[in-house]
């Protein structure tokens, strides 16, 4: 045995059957979009608060060595909208001080078309969030050449940008405190200018395979 933090599943069980049949749904979408010059992304917001996450770090033993660090209040918060490539491991990024909505939905839409001007058509895999079925975002998507393949329900583990957005927590705000929202909305942004550093361990992270839970 190993001594080690538990594991957030969703508390609804997802339908192991519609994840495999989804999976391979993933790969066939991906091989065909590859032979017709087609892009394929991985699309889900993330909610930042600007508060440091406590995690693992090495300390000398007993209580009273413990290291501590500083906290900030946590009501402020930044808005990623990011877009992930599922071959290139290309990020598209789009961030905002306010919620994810059905307004920023179609706006990051029209960021993704800008990056990918050429492939005729972008397939976009992503959640089942209300604001991703909006009559708006489904009549953007349609007009920018853009198809939205939603997940099965409660199947975060199939979203592959995922994988990322904890890896930008590892690198950004573990254990690292941030006395002001501009720096820590600042560091977020240098992660992401200059997301390269990382590709070794990137390439080894996002990989195209999928966990059943």
């Amino acid at each position: 045995m190993s001594y080690k933090k538990t594991r957030l599943i969703p508390s609804r069980h997802p339908d192991t059957t519609a994840q495999t049949v989804f999976v391979n749904f993933i790969f066939e979408t991906i091989y065909q979009s590859n032979f017709d010059g087609d892009v394929v992304l991985f699309l889900d917001p993330v909610h930042q608060v600007h508060n440091i996450d406590s995690d693992y770090c090495w300390q000398l033993v007993g209580g009273a060595n413990t290291k501590k660090v500083n906290s900030n209040s946590g009501r402020q918060r930044l808005t990623i909208l990011g877009a992930l490539n599922a071959l290139t491991k290309k990020t598209t990024i789009f961030s905002t001080e306010s919620n994810c909505d059905h307004y920023a939905m179609q706006v990051f839409l029209r960021e993704i078309r800008n990056d990918y001007p050429d492939p005729k058509i972008i397939y976009i895999f992503l959640d089942n969030a209300r604001y991703n079925h909006s009559v708006a975002v489904r009549e953007e998507a349609e007009a920018l050449g853009i198809k939205l393949l939603f997940l099965p329900p409660y199947s975060p583990n199939l979203n592959l940008i995922e994988r990322l957005w904890k890896f930008m927590k590892k690198k950004v705000t573990a254990n690292i405190y941030y006395r002001t929202f501009a720096e820590f909305t600042q560091a977020i942004h240098n992660f992401f200018k200059n997301i390269e550093q990382y590709q070794t361990e990137l390439d080894t992270l996002l990989t195209l395979n999928f966990e059943i839970i």
